[in-house]
């Protein structure tokens, strides 16, 4: 079981990344850590927050077109047991089956959707997870790319009648993404779907194996299993809280960011032994050792790094946490 700060995805996909674009990420200034990107991802996994900063990264320096132009990166066979149980698959409906079932055992932070509708079988991609409008906009391009390079290898690439829609936002490379999708993009949906006709779901898929498919899914189901306990919405304070600087936020200021009443959050970390006092004195403890450890920057500049509003305050607590070690 992952633990409540352990939660982990393939670095596959961001090992792939960092070959396609390694020279821009070394360039880029901020705070993207491109050493400690490539030092946990040759660990084989990698964070969730590590990734979306390379997102964040990618969108900085190459710009919001990079999921078009990272094809290895999603063209490649790289999609793990989730590829082989589509691919072994019996129909293609199955397939689609597969994808949405267990697609969050490979990108965790997604939630994806199957609905039937007027002869069609819809497919919707939402965030799992908090992640910035222009962070998530970026990876559901990125999926949505790797979703049809899936389908269109498991089909020997016989795909007709398939449709994709994305929100209304501002695409300054419409042409190029719709280039890479090889078919129309509807500009101005209420999500990103992808949508396949109910003749389509029926069409038998030339690499059925039932022996493959049956090993596969029983794979996947343990991956699912251990993500099914996982506690999320510990994992999304935490990544808001790390995103502060020079602010103390408050528990509604996070409820808010998350869409939820002060009362729901409240009950939803009680559900999962902790508080939002808690998980900020933690951040604080250690947000404050990373940066007396780099021994650059005052108590009173990392009293104001961490939102204190006095250095009595802060005082306290760093007594109260590493005694009179610092």
């Amino acid at each position: 079981m992952s633990e409540p700060n352990d939660l982990r995805v393939s670095a596959t996909y961001t090992n792939a990344l960092v070959r396609e674009f390694g020279d821009l990420l070394r360039d880029h200034g901020g705070t993207f850590d491109m050493a400690a990107l490539e030092a946990q991802a040759a660990t084989g996994q990698t964070q969730l927050e590590p990734l979306f900063m390379l997102i964040k990264a990618l969108n900085e320096t190459v710009g919001p077109e990079w999921p078009v132009k990272a094809s290895s990166a999603w063209r490649n066979q790289m999609h793990g047991a989730l590829d082989v149980a589509a691919r072994s698959a019996k129909t293609f409906g199955d397939a689609i089956d597969v994808l949405v079932r267990f697609g969050r055992v490979r990108a965790p932070f997604v939630d994806a959707q199957k609905h039937e509708m007027r002869g069609e079988i819809e497919l919707t991609y939402a965030t799992a997870v908090a992640i910035e409008d222009d962070i998530w906009q970026a990876l559901a391009e990125f999926i949505m790319l790797g979703t049809l390079a899936i389908v269109r290898q498991i089909t020997d690439n016989c795909l007709t009648g398939v449709k994709v829609a994305v929100p209304d936002r501002s695409f300054e490379h419409r042409q190029l993404l719709e280039d890479a999708l090889g078919i129309p993009v509807s500009f101005g949906g209420n999500a990103f779907t992808i949508s396949f006709t109910q003749e389509t779901c029926a069409l038998q898929l030339p690499f059925c194996d039932p022996l493959l498919f049956k090993n596969t899914i029983e794979q996947l189901q343990a991956e699912a299993s251990q993500l099914a306990s996982h506690t999320w919405i510990v994992e999304d304070v935490k990544r808001i809280l790390a995103r502060q600087s020079g602010i103390r936020p408050s528990a509604q200021s996070i409820a808010d960011e998350l869409g939820l009443s002060e009362r729901s959050l409240v009950r939803k970390l009680a559900a999962h032994d902790t508080s939002f006092r808690k998980l900020l004195d933690e951040y604080c403890k250690g947000r404050a050792l990373a940066l007396m450890q780099q021994g650059d920057m005052s108590h009173e500049e990392i009293a104001e790094e961490l939102g204190y509003s006095d250095r009595t305050s802060y005082s306290r607590a760093r007594r109260r946490w590493f005694g009179k070690a610092y």
